[in-house]
């Protein structure tokens, strides 16, 4: 009788092991799934802005919109969905575009921008832990550039500064400077299991418009 309930039991931990690993790879192919969805899509509309400013160009009046930091940032509509620019992380291999919006059905997509402008040095972008989009944002370290070409062709250059953790309800330590020059541009996304954001902090360098090159400092 005993040795019956024990291999009852030994089946139910068996079972239980089963579904857990099924579980475990529907959810590895789940998450494949979306990145490799995340990816395609980032990299097709990024080839669509980049067309659209191509031929916007020549309308341009070639000055750089910092030197109106309230005018609200312009933005390409592409595919259903409004993009405002296109961020570049060199080191990594990273180019995406930047919905205007943001939204978690956008995230699943291409990253957002959060909060702010990068006219008023205060734009804050989120995306998702991807690998494609942010997933190695913790590795990116200090010094490192980024790049933010809006819907005009600027572009503006910025160094990383600094990296943090912060808990998901620090909602103002995340999009609010405590000095002036502490940053100018905020990248976020969650880590694997969600609890915390990882938050890499960037300072502008100079901006550049029809190849003139503007120092910020």
């Amino acid at each position: 009788m005993a040795e019956k309930t024990m291999n009852k039991k030994g089946l139910i931990f068996v079972f239980i092991g089963v579904l857990c690993i099924a579980a475990a790879l529907a959810l590895f192919i789940h998450n494949s799934a979306e990145t490799r969805n995340a990816s395609e899509v980032s990299a097709r509309i990024t080839g669509k802005f980049r067309t659209q400013v191509e031929a916007d160009r020549q309308n341009s009046d070639n000055t750089l919109p910092t030197d109106n930091p309230d005018r609200k940032m312009p933005a390409i509509k592409i595919e259903e969905k409004r993009y405002t620019g296109i961020l570049e992380i060199p080191s990594m291999g990273i180019e995406l575009p930047v919905a205007e919006s943001f939204s978690y059905a956008a995230l699943q997509q291409t990253p957002c921008i959060y909060s702010g402008s990068v006219y008023r040095d205060n734009l804050v972008i989120a995306a998702h832990n991807y690998d494609a989009h942010f997933g190695r944002l913790s590795s990116l370290g200090f010094d490192n550039e980024v790049i933010f070409t809006d819907a005009e062709d600027n572009r503006y250059y910025f160094r990383t500064v600094n990296i943090e953790t912060l808990n998901p309800y620090q909602h103002t330590d995340l999009v609010e400077k405590q000095n002036k020059n502490d940053w100018d541009m905020t990248l976020f996304t969650c880590n694997y299991s969600g609890s915390q954001r990882i938050v890499v902090r960037c300072r502008r360098v100079r901006s550049t418009s029809s190849g003139e090159v503007k120092n910020a400092y």
